[in-house]
């Protein structure tokens, strides 16, 4: 029984569009059935003009459906999803064989109102008599004079259901707008005549909904909206926090797929817990509880990147359900549907947005293969250079090496002492804290490095065969017979002079292609060496050939091409021993920089790369490489 009842009527007070509301309406039926006392007739807040098309879009759920009035010049019209409440009662009226009547008045002008309405975590968390008893309370709805008519017919209507004054009383089960509670329950205390309704029939048409236009329009997030679905069929409890979460970790494997290097690296517990505070700060500024689609992805954008926030954007916009029968005329909706005023219907069941778009998220733009693998088949590979947007970001990287190398170099020769007359390179408040007894301050004097540091090498995986003890370099066109991970090698040389020469082993272009000519790989290692123009093969050149690794190997070419004294050497096991005494013999330093102090972040923005075939790919490469 509900906790707003008159008489043998249970009235359900609901929010349109929102999933909470739905499941308690469908809780409801379901326990009124399991306890053997399903009732009479089941009546929503829907005109009763509008019938025949509801209940084909009813049958046709989770399919989405739009009706539309072709009638006139107003195309009134009504999107019916599986999340709304008064959909959600007509469905579950027909699955448990109860008759279902649709009792709202129809109108041509009615004003576009927008409802207050609360944010449905709390009927989860509270239930949903709290929820609406607190709500109630406070809420002040927006009245026009047709919702005086409009109440006044769904009160006669559930007088005539429930029996009249005559006949014997029958138990209605009602669902309607929360705003029209309080005025359907006083005109129920007194005989309600039927208002006067629009004579003239409409033309009612049937249409699917294109799947571009349930990525943009539902009014659920259509993830939350595919989680009601699948759970409407065992349990009703949806939590839209946990499937937020969900979301969230459900959508780090293909963004690990894309950057390379495992979801372990992908994304970090640190950046979760500042993306789940960015999002429940940014939820409380618009006055919601749980943060939504549009939200999370935001906050994924500033805590992650704008690759991570893509994938949560295309995981979170996917409805399962997408009719391709063709059966009916599938239409693509516009905003327009949901601005304009003076449509009965869109008051109460609004196509929106339910975020605004992201730019650089959306992929609408991209072109689409044919059929799966069209792409890859068309790769050749003959001619291939790399994606400009990448080159200044790794050679920003070459630069920041050479900085960080040059610094541990003059950190290691540094020294403190007591302050006596000048404060040298500052402070040390290390040293003068650990001599705090003795009340001297002392200073810093940092170590003076001569010379500069060239070649930076910088090693993911050193890509060891996993089944035999020394590794094995593949040639061009030779397949991988032990196990190596990043069998690809190339050496590139730089375009102009701003950009380095560059030798790299890698996976192999054309493996994973992303778009028509556009293949991303991820390294394995690489070396940059300054000027440009001047590298020759390293792979294939003969004075290599006593490196034991494709890691020594590149190593040995950065010490050779390198015109300054210092060599910077990223990687997570430093080199052997033999190559700092050969570094030595050649006028060479090694700098060792642990992989581990190179930000995460760094690391995922790098390791992967993308090539293209030839420079008139880079023309539309943008639209497929994220940002």
């Amino acid at each position: 029984m509900s906790p707003f009842s008159h008489r043998s009527i249970s009235l359900y007070p609901v929010f349109h569009g929102r999933l909470e509301y739905a499941a308690v309406v469908r809780a409801a039926l379901l326990e009124s059935a399991r306890r053997g006392e399903p009732p009479a007739v089941v009546a929503v807040e829907l005109p009763g003009t509008w019938k025949e098309p509801i209940t084909s879009a009813v049958n046709r759920l989770p399919y989405l459906s739009l009706i539309l009035d072709e009638s006139g010049d107003k195309h009134l019209f009504l999107p019916v999803e599986p999340t709304d409440a008064l959909i959600e009662a007509l469905r579950t009226a027909k699955e448990l064989g109860i008759p279902s009547e649709l009792i709202d008045l129809d109108l041509d002008d009615y004003p576009l109102l927008r409802d207050a309405a609360p944010d449905p975590y709390p009927v989860h968390r509270l239930g949903y008599e709290a929820m609406m008893r607190a709500v109630l309370a406070e809420a002040q709805f927006p009245r026009t004079p047709e919702d005086d008519l409009r109440e006044t017919m769904m009160a006669h209507a559930l007088q005539r259901l429930a029996g009249g004054s005559t006949g014997s009383p029958r138990r209605v089960f009602c669902v309607l707008g929360a705003a029209h509670l309080s005025g359907v329950l006083a005109l129920l205390d007194s005989t309600q005549p039927r208002p006067l309704a629009r004579a003239k029939p409409r033309q009612l048409k049937l249409y699917n909904w294109s799947e571009k236009s349930s990525r943009e329009f539902m009014t659920e997030a259509p993830f939350l909206a595919a989680a009601y679905e699948r759970a409407r069929r065992t349990a009703l409890h949806i939590d839209r926090e946990a499937e937020s979460e969900r979301l969230l970790r459900d959508g780090v494997k293909p963004y690990a797929d894309e950057i390379g290097g495992g979801e372990e690296r992908a994304v970090t517990p640190r950046q979760f817990q500042l993306l789940g505070k960015f999002a429940r700060k940014y939820a409380r500024i618009d006055g919601q509880i749980v943060p939504d689609l549009y939200q999370l992805v935001v906050a994924a954008r500033g805590c992650v990147d704008d690759a991570y926030a893509r994938h949560l954007w295309d995981r979170g916009t996917a409805y399962p359900w997408q009719d391709s029968l063709g059966l009916l005329p599938t239409i693509e909706l516009e905003q327009a549907f949901a601005t304009v005023g003076g449509r009965r219907l869109t008051l109460r069941r609004t196509i929106r947005r339910f975020r605004p778009r992201l730019r650089g998220i959306s992929d609408t733009h991209r072109a689409k293969e044919k059929y799966p693998g069209q792409w890859k088949t068309k790769w050749s590979g003959r001619v291939i250079c790399s994606h400009v947007p990448e080159d200044l970001v790794i050679e920003d990287f070459g630069r920041y090496l050479q900085h960080k190398a040059k610094g541990m170099l003059s950190a290691e020769r540094s020294r403190s002492e007591p302050f006596l007359v000048s404060m040298k390179d500052g402070l040390d408040l290390r040293e003068t804290l650990r001599h705090v007894g003795e009340h001297r301050l002392f200073v810093r004097e940092n170590g003076r490095i001569t010379g500069k540091v060239g070649s930076v090498v910088v090693i993911f995986d050193e890509d060891r065969p996993r089944h035999a003890a020394e590794p094995v370099l593949l040639k061009e066109g030779e397949t991988d017979a032990r196990g190596e991970r990043y069998p690809w090698r190339v050496t590139w040389l730089g375009e102009h002079e701003q950009e380095s020469d560059m030798a790299l082993y890698a996976t192999p272009a054309g493996e994973q292609v992303i778009g028509p000519g556009i293949s991303r790989c991820e390294y394995g290692g690489f070396v940059m060496s300054y000027p440009p123009r001047r590298m020759l093969d390293v792979w294939s050149d003969r004075i290599f050939d006593v490196a034991r690794s494709k890691a020594e190997r590149l190593l040995l070419a950065a010490l050779d091409y390198s015109e300054e004294r210092y060599v910077a050497y990223v990687a997570e096991k430093p080199p052997r021993s033999w190559l700092h005494n050969l570094a030595g013999r050649l006028g060479r330093q090694i700098v060792y920089i642990p992989l581990g102090q190179i930000p995460r972040r760094t690391i995922n923005r790098i390791h992967s790369f993308h090539v293209l075939e030839g420079q008139s790919v880079r023309e539309y490469a943008k639209e497929y490489i994220p940002g």
